[in-house]
């Protein structure tokens, strides 16, 4: 489900909303796409193709192996995620765009003069295969007739494993997220979403995928004083 201005509003079945509403007062926003009406997201109808819910392994064991995930984020063959399909007929660089619900800025103080207000939002992808083409995240503002501002972007084999994504955006009006699946080479092309997260303010954690493996720098410091403390303790002896 997802959570607005304390409360909550339940994925009750597809077609529960004719349009995309819009969410007043934004706090938190979590779908993890265990519903059928996938929070109120809804597929670009001016694209080539559609993500698919589905859950366990989206790999046909004889024709296509090596892409796609064979769970959801969490590791549950029984949860949910989206992907895309990039088994024939689909062709070289053919789009499906999922498309986020309505999000409202909070009211701007005409008297003070603010930055916009900054959201950060995050997801988890999966791009495993030798064909994998690209995944977009665009921000979509209401009442601008610009094209849509990218906000991320990945290309590429980025191996078997789920890995977060979080950007910070900076919306001046109501806005939409739209998620692009952009199909590359070959078969072996599956691209996969989960655990989509919007939240108030800058994102401020750093992706664990994205974090060194190398020892932090706090942890080099600690062991040089530990080694400036026993080349004292030793030359005083």
């Amino acid at each position: 489900h997802s959570v607005v201005s304390g409360g909550s509003i339940q994925c009750l079945g597809a077609g529960f909303f004719r349009i995309a509403p819009t969410n007043p007062h934004l706090r938190e926003f979590h779908c993890s796409f265990e519903e059928e009406a996938i929070c109120m997201f809804t597929q670009d109808k001016n694209d080539d193709f559609d993500w698919t819910r589905h859950s366990a392994a989206t790999r046909d064991t004889k024709y296509t192996p090596n892409t796609g995930p064979s769970g959801d984020r969490s590791g549950s063959k029984q949860g949910f995620y989206m992907y895309i399909e990039t088994s024939r007929p689909r062709k070289e660089d053919e789009k499906a765009r999922l498309v986020s619900p309505f999000f409202n800025v909070a009211p701007k103080n005409p008297y003070v003069i603010t930055n916009p207000p900054a959201y950060c939002f995050g997801f988890f992808y999966h791009m495993y295969g030798k064909h994998i083409g690209t995944l977009n995240a665009l921000l979509k503002q209401k009442g601008q007739t610009t094209s849509e501002a990218p906000a991320w972007s990945l290309n590429g084999n980025q191996g078997e494993r789920w890995k977060q994504a979080k950007v910070s955006i900076h919306p001046t009006s109501s806005f939409q997220v739209v998620l692009e699946g952009i199909r590359g080479k070959g078969i072996e092309g599956d691209i996969a979403i989960d655990d989509v997260t919007l939240e108030e303010g800058e994102c401020r954690d750093p992706p664990p995928n994205l974090s060194s493996k190398s020892p932090s720098t706090s942890s080099h410091i600690w062991l040089l004083c530990i080694t400036l403390v026993m080349t004292l303790l030793e030359g005083q002896r």
